[in-house]
């Protein structure tokens, strides 16, 4: 069963049930109104006649003379009177009775001798009345009674008219609120079934370029036609990055695997006859290839490792002890470029120790790569309330403007050849990045073409949050 379909049948459900609820509730309230009114009416009459009355002589239980008012006077349309004597003796009745009787009920004459009025429904040839039994009482015994009965058929009538006109309008209602909230049902899930579509063409063409048409609307589900539309884009993204990013890992494994096969080949082929010198040139080529490989690899998985949400396991870090043990790494490498600590300052922060010690390798690895032979890397550590600010500054070749918003993407090159050339694989300051991000700080990068860049970096303090 479809949505549509439990969503108005639960819309005439709820119909129902008002409706029957308020039909009950007004039928109980006609019933009342006509049949009580007419109650009260008979009964009034009848104690009227009672009081009307005059018994002359009674002795014992057997009446002598009583004495009646005339009958008719009481009489009025659809109103019958009758006094009987305590025996049973019809003594007076109206001219309307046409010489019948009213008949009597057991049980209303037991209430009736107890000097108490009852009142009995019953059945005037094919009339429906009701009838009313007022004792007269002679010093507080009921010598006679006095019997009030009225047609009650046009009550009744009126009654069914009212639960015939109460169906009908029911049904009617029923009807025509199932259809309307039907329509209005499907209308309202329409946004659903275009975004169903939708998805189910974008799972058949995998088109992430597509997107649900906005409806202007605001409600519970134009704000879901707004995320849907979102997480596509988000969708495209992810899978445009992907593809890149595979391209690029394919592109970037295949030169060093490429180098490696044809140097192994040629020492297959040709080792035997060559020098020892080449031979070992060929060693050291493909080697030199493979660990690049393998820096690529383990570059590959730190980010597939983020991509999936690792935890960094933070601890207190001395930030200032690891900037002295990093530059005192990077200083044997760096051949030919003047490395210095400017400034440092004690900085303690929770952190994770070994993605912050890569940090900052890649930061002045990146530094030493792109500052000539004779150039200066200069390292500094600073701590205000906030945070603590880390900066590798270098007079290298620089950046320009318009590499600048891309240098931490994945595999982007300034300069794809020299990059490649040096050693690098393009993922370096991703990493960074994310790294920095997972410590909650931020990066940026100041440069000017063929005059050099710094990159800075801020971490939070314990405790504290900022915004760059």
């Amino acid at each position: 069963m479809s949505i549509r379909l439990r969503l108005a049948l639960w819309y005439t459900a709820v119909l129902a049930v008002t409706l029957i609820a308020f039909s009950s509730l007004l039928y109980f309230l006609m019933v009342q109104h006509l049949i009580g009114e007419r109650d009260e009416s008979i009964a009034s009459r009848a104690r009227h006649i009672a009081g009307s009355v005059n018994v002359v002589a009674a002795e014992s239980d057997v009446v002598q003379r009583i004495e009646l008012p005339p009958i008719d006077v009481f009489e009025s349309p659809g109103v019958f009177v009758q006094v009987v004597q305590r025996d049973g003796v019809v003594v007076a009745h109206s001219d309307s009775l046409g010489g019948q009787d009213l008949p009597g009920d057991e049980r209303a004459f037991a209430v009736a001798r107890t000097g108490y009025g009852a009142i009995y429904t019953t059945t005037v040839g094919a009339t429906r009345m009701r009838i009313y039994v007022q004792p007269i009482l002679v010093e507080q015994r009921p010598v006679a009674f006095v019997q009030v009965g009225r047609s009650y058929a046009e009550a009744y009538a009126l009654l069914g008219r009212l639960r015939l006109g109460l169906v009908g309008f029911g049904v009617v209602s029923l009807l025509l609120a199932g259809g309307i909230a039907r329509a209005v049902a499907g209308r309202a899930l329409k946004p659903i079934a275009t975004i169903t579509s939708t998805a189910r063409a974008i799972t058949l063409s995998k088109g992430f370029s597509r997107r649900f048409k906005d409806s202007g609307s605001r409600d519970e589900l134009g704000r879901l036609g707004i995320t849907f539309n979102e997480m596509l884009a988000s969708l495209e993204e992810a899978y445009t990055t992907q593809q890149r990013f595979v391209a690029d890992a394919s592109h970037e494994l295949r030169a060093p695997l490429a180098a490696v096969q044809a140097n192994l080949e040629l020492l297959y082929r040709q080792g035997d006859n060559l020098p020892g010198e080449e031979r070992r040139a060929l060693v050291k080529a493909a080697s030199n290839e493979a660990n690049r490989m393998a820096r690529l690899v383990a570059d590959l998985l730190s980010l597939a490792r983020a991509d999936a949400g690792q935890r960094l396991e933070k601890r207190k870090v001395e930030v200032d002890r690891l900037l002295v043990e990093v530059y005192g790494e990077v200083r044997e490498l760096a051949k030919g470029i003047k490395l210095t600590i400017c400034e440092i300052d004690q900085v303690s922060l929770l952190a994770d120790p070994d993605r912050l010690k890569q940090l900052l390798l890649i930061l002045v690895d990146n530094a030493s790569r792109y500052t000539p032979t004779g150039g200066n890397v200069r390292l500094s550590l600073r701590k205000d309330d906030m945070a603590a600010t880390l900066e590798v500054a270098d007079d290298g070749i620089g950046i320009s403007a318009q590499d600048l918003p891309h240098i931490f993407e994945r595999f982007y090159r300034v300069d794809k050849a020299r990059a490649r050339d040096a050693g690098g694989t393009g993922l370096g300051l991703a990493i960074a990045k994310w790294i920095v991000e997972q410590h909650g700080g931020d990066v940026a990068v100041e440069s000017t073409l063929g005059k050099g860049s710094t990159f800075t970096v801020r971490l939070p303090l314990q405790g504290s949050s900022f915004q760059f």
